[in-house]
């Protein structure tokens, strides 16, 4: 691992990335320095009641229908967070199964590329619920499937797995087809997989466009580059809604030709060229 935080294996998908699509993965923003970011911007947005609160509110409403299925026959619940965060979308989901009487045991299976992420969350669910069992894991689960870590976790037949993918994560991968493709190959058949989706409404567009093109999200999307030495600003900094990918897109539009080296290798940016 180099002192940016990638390891070497990260670092030459960084620099496939940047030359086959011009595209820096939003995911690598998330270690090292970047989760601090990160719970800056979700914890701004949940005091002006923004996306991440306005999300939290649906997600208490459907909890009901969520977890429908647990009966007097299930005594285990394994809640598997993936992109996990700082945990705290997470509190109200424990706050209703841990009122469930028939439920003996709850974990928490943490999942996440960024190790001081996983350290937060495990923080958040340990001071609100002492008595959850925490299992964090360290993976980039864009990379495969995790069947073989859940499964040690899931061999009882009274136990309930139930998958999460919250916020928009989805939305940070460029192949979102095989990401899902891995969690329905770390699930068994009566698991349950939740997606969050911020972007439900296409004519809210603008609003999400709106809500990303500040400078706490310029300054998470962007440190990957800059910890590598790139100098950008705010200035080459934009944000638009796509209609074909149906996505938020964050890109730099540079205002002069860049040159950063990665894993060894130079790489060049020109004038004007989009960089997402």
């Amino acid at each position: 691992m180099n002192n940016m935080g990638l390891t070497k294996i990260q670092e030459l998908e960084l620099l496939s990335a940047l030359e086959s699509r011009a595209e820096s993965p939003l995911k690598f923003a998330y270690i090292g320095e970047g989760h601090k970011r990160w719970i800056e911007i979700a914890k701004k947005s949940r005091e002006s009641h923004e996306i991440q609160f306005l999300e939290d509110l649906l997600k208490r409403e459907s909890l009901p229908f969520i977890f429908r299925r647990i009966d007097e026959k299930t005594k285990i619940v394994n809640i598997v967070d993936f992109g996990c965060g700082d945990g705290v979308p997470m509190i109200p989901i424990f706050e209703y199964v841990k009122n469930i009487p028939t439920i003996s045991t709850i974990r928490y299976i943490a999942v996440d590329i960024s190790r001081d992420m996983l350290a937060e969350a495990e923080k958040t669910i340990k001071n609100y619920f002492p008595k959850i069992e925490n299992i964090p894991i360290f993976f980039d689960f864009e990379k495969g499937e995790i069947l073989g870590k859940v499964l040690r976790l899931s061999k009882v037949s009274s136990t309930q797995n139930y998958f999460f993918l919250l916020g928009n994560t989805l939305g940070n991968f460029d192949n979102t087809e095989k990401v899902l493709s891995n969690l329905k190959l770390s699930m068994f058949p009566d698991d349950q997989l939740i997606i969050g989706n911020q972007v439900s409404n296409v004519l809210a567009a603008p609003k999400f466009v709106e809500y990303y093109h500040v400078e706490e999200v310029f300054n998470l999307v962007a440190s990957t580059l800059k910890n590598y030495g790139m100098n950008c600003s705010f200035q080459e900094y934009d944000v638009r809604w796509n209609t074909v990918k149906r996505q938020i897109e964050m890109f730099l539009k540079l205002e002069k030709d860049k040159q950063i080296a990665i894993a060894g290798q130079n790489v060049y940016f020109e004038k004007g060229e989009e960089n997402v």
